[in-house]
């Protein structure tokens, strides 16, 4: 697992450099989400953060790659500085997926666009 998450490391550094060069203006959004559990204080029972996100239909899976590490969201920005649309992530996720990632641009279903419902998301 380790070395997974230290060749994961070193693409999103690839990929990063490559916005850069190219302009881009993003910031981070999900990297890690820790799998323990928490006390509800409403309720007092437990859930994980990911239990959380799955009821409340931020995500999809119990099994994230962000809990192991290896997986980031990026928010991506146009040139008003306003969050960019899932068309824009295009050309990043197939730079992504040039390196060896799997990109959330590609997650089914997809959108008018013909870009998954997840474009942000970067993986191995």
């Amino acid at each position: 697992m380790l070395e997974r998450q230290f060749q994961f490391s070193k693409m999103l550094g690839q990929l990063f450099y490559w916005m850069a060069q190219e302009e881009y203006k993003w910031s981070l959004g999900r990297a890690y989400e820790s799998s323990d559990k928490l006390p509800c204080p409403h309720c007092g029972r437990e859930y994980s953060q990911q239990e959380i996100l799955v009821y409340n239909k931020r995500s999809k899976t119990l099994n994230s790659k962000h809990l192991d590490r290896l997986a980031v969201d990026i928010n991506l920005f146009d040139a008003d500085n306003k969050l960019a649309s899932s068309i824009d992530f295009l050309p990043i996720g197939e730079k992504w997926e040039s390196l060896g990632g799997k990109w959330g641009g590609r997650f089914k279903p997809l959108g008018a666009s013909g870009i998954g419902w997840d474009p942000g998301h970067l993986e191995l």
